[in-house]
């Protein structure tokens, strides 16, 4: 079991909203944990003036905002602005503040593409879409690099892929997971390009090759999931719902909740 940190610092009235992460911040020892364990999202543009303004007036830290300030003018790098942060509060030991530094550095010293693309993953594992959607379009509007393998774009076209997927935008979805088959030649690249034609064209008939079982046998299993869904929890509760007084209120409430999770992912 860990050990237990009291909160030293004034809990804040109005939250740091950090949007990469969805997460709303309070206190000084929350932003410490954040940065800690979030640190591959972690870049320059996390210390704006905003939130220095934040450590200032929200949680009275005068003297930590005067140091990210200066830090900040004198162009102190990304790994400064972090360890100032992190012994600041005293949440992290200095070996491993020291080992966070490590990581900072070794980040920097990497391809931009790379980091790029490892900061878009953790995005979208945290199912920020839209966010890891730019991390990407920024890899890819940049010169193709010679030294990184083909399979190294045709995963970020994936991933793009899955994102859009993941925010219903199907069309674009199947643009990408085309141009990474097209690359690669990875068999779960073109089953995702079928699916989400299926999912865009449901109402029509889609024409298929004489040859192409294996689009046949995706179509099947997407129509057996369909079928599958009358089973599910949300399908059954909406079927009990009809039969309250409230119905239209219960309805609203679960639609209301979509559009929130929806708006999360968006950030």
């Amino acid at each position: 079991m860990g050990n237990l940190i009291l909160c030293r610092t004034k809990e804040a009235s109005n939250p740091f909203h950090i949007k990469e992460m969805g997460v709303r911040i309070y206190s000084l020892e929350e932003l410490c944990y954040v940065i800690y364990n979030n640190i591959y999202i972690i870049n320059e543009d996390f210390f704006s003036d905003a939130f220095i303004t934040f450590i200032e007036e929200e949680t009275l830290e005068k003297d930590l905002a005067d140091k990210l300030r200066s830090t900040k003018k004198k162009g102190g790098s990304l790994a400064e602005m972090v360890a100032i942060v992190l012994l600041y509060v005293d949440y992290y030991t200095m070996e491993e503040v020291e080992a966070i530094k490590e990581t900072i550095n070794t980040l920097n010293a990497q391809n931009v593409r790379k980091r790029l693309k490892i900061i878009g993953d953790n995005l979208l594992n945290n199912t920020h879409y839209y966010s890891a959607i730019w991390n990407y379009e920024r890899i890819i509007k940049l010169p193709i690099d010679k030294e990184l393998p083909a399979l190294f774009y045709a995963s970020v076209y994936h991933n793009m892929g899955i994102a859009y997927a993941k925010l219903f935008m199907f069309f674009q979805a199947e643009n990408f997971f085309n141009k990474a088959y097209d690359i690669s030649q990875y068999d779960i690249s073109k089953k995702y390009a079928v699916i989400v034609r299926y999912l865009l064209d449901e109402d029509e008939i889609i024409e298929l090759d004489d040859d192409s079982k294996e689009e046949y046998i995706i179509k099947q299993q997407i129509e057996s999931l369909k079928d599958n869904a009358r089973d599910s929890r949300d399908y059954k509760r909406l079927q009990e719902l009809e039969k309250n007084q409230n119905y239209h209120k219960d309805v609203s409430d679960i639609i209301e909740n979509w559009k929130q999770k929806y708006l999360e992912n968006t950030q």
